[in-house]
């Protein structure tokens, strides 16, 4: 086999190009979304606080909901809770686009099914995680992750151009319509899968809670990138992206200076997902260290109000870290977690890592105002710097390797 063909790997499995079609489809969507419920509401004359709150109830719902989605994902089969995910997702946007298309929408209505639709993503989420390591083999896995890592950030400007255009056209009502589409096409490719199941069910919803809390903190280095990464979220990523807007309007050259930065980000995490074939670290967490310090250098760029012919650059370094970080450590978490405990862990991490954004984007401008833009960006820069080479030299972080035979799971006679 040739080193091109390698790098195709994963794809000659049926499983796998099934799963990451409905991924990439269901991304598509995904980016397709926002704009079309932001336009609805303020095509019912909605304000731009109930825009926030659509937002918000979305955020909220899915947030809350993670952790029983994570035990679901590791009770029943995976396959099943996406399906089912996917087919509660397709419900709330058709109605939504329903309610929009016939003209009988009202603003709370769309606020509370956009509740329902973050609850239902809740359940998709932990189970595609832990599917990618029932249908691929581990040594596939990183590459595995970096196809749906490449299908995601591909899918951004595309949904994001579709819904803008349709939304444009005809509007918001038949986008959402065309939202519930990519669902219901998801869970057509997903019920094509044939997988062994490792789903168990029997302990208490309680105990499996606790189960899935044991082994995320069983393993230091796992809680603690995710604590990590929780507080690069507040204190360096959300001030970045709520603060750059405001500086580039009134001293940057306006929205088209910031979608250019924005742009270069997306170009970048979509370049990381593709290194992510290649690369093969002796230290897979080390390295994830060493890609992030560069993207302290966005935040010291906006501080400054440098040129856009700089900051873009810069965020599309702070992507490419992004995406290829996060397939590094997607595989590692995979390889070293029991697979029948991986939907919850990853339920866990991604909980931390969501709690904390949102406070990020709320807490930003009023301490911005206390401290001063320029101030708070640095500082998140400079803690970026400092916190990255601390964790990442404690012996938990930089003697991980996955070189080891990967975690086995629990023997489950049941198929779907």
């Amino acid at each position: 086999m040739t080193r091109d063909d390698a790098r195709v790997e994963a794809l000659r499995e049926r499983n796998f190009r099934l799963l990451f079609a409905a991924r990439g489809i269901s991304y598509f969507g995904t980016y397709l979304a926002p704009i079309a419920v932001a336009f609805a509401i303020l095509d019912l004359g909605g304000s731009a606080t109930e825009v926030g709150l659509g937002f918000a109830a979305w955020t909220v719902a899915q947030v809350s909901t993670l952790a029983f989605g994570g035990v679901i994902g590791d009770r029943l089969p995976r396959r099943a809770v996406m399906i089912a995910s996917d087919a509660a997702s397709f419900t709330v946007r058709t109605a939504m686009g329903v309610l929009l298309v016939s003209g009988h929408a009202q603003v709370w209505e769309l606020i509370a099914l956009q509740a329902v639709g973050g609850a239902a993503v809740a359940f998709y989420s932990p189970a595609s995680y832990g599917l990618t390591r029932e249908v691929v083999r581990p040594e596939l896995l990183q590459q595995a992750n970096s196809y749906l890592a490449i299908a995601r950030y591909a899918a951004f400007p595309l949904g994001a151009a579709a819904g803008g255009t349709i939304v444009a056209t005809v509007g918001s009502g038949t986008a959402l319509l065309f939202d519930a589409a990519t669902y219901l096409t998801s869970a057509l490719l997903l019920s094509q899968l044939r997988v062994e199941s490792i789903a168990r069910a029997g302990e208490s919803f309680l105990h499996e809670l606790r189960e899935g809390w044991s082994a995320f903190v069983e393993h230091t280095w796992v809680w603690l990138l995710c604590t990590w990464i929780a507080l690069y979220f507040l204190i360096t990523y959300a001030p970045f992206f709520v603060l750059g807007p405001y500086i580039a309007k009134h001293s940057m050259g306006g929205a088209g200076t910031w979608g250019a930065v924005v742009t270069g980000e997306g170009v970048g995490a979509l370049l990381g997902s593709i290194a992510g074939l290649r690369i093969r670290p002796r230290r897979p967490l080390v390295t994830t260290g060493l890609l992030f310090l560069p993207t302290a250098i966005q935040s010291v760029l906006l501080a400054f109000h440098a040129s856009v012919l700089l900051l873009a650059p810069a965020a599309a370094l702070a992507g490419f870290a992004f995406a290829c970080g996060s397939v590094v450590w997607d595989t590692a978490v995979q390889r070293t977690i029991a697979p029948e405990k991986l939907a919850r862990v990853a339920a866990y991490g991604w909980m931390s890592a969501m709690v904390f954004l949102p406070a990020g984007y709320a807490l930003a401008g009023p301490i911005a105002s206390v401290v001063g833009m320029r101030a708070y960006l640095l500082f998140g820069a400079g803690w970026l710097v400092a916190a990255t080479l601390v964790v990442f030299r404690l012996p938990a972080v930089r003697n991980f390797t996955y070189d080891e035979e990967p975690a086995e799971s629990v023997p489950v006679a049941a198929t779907v």
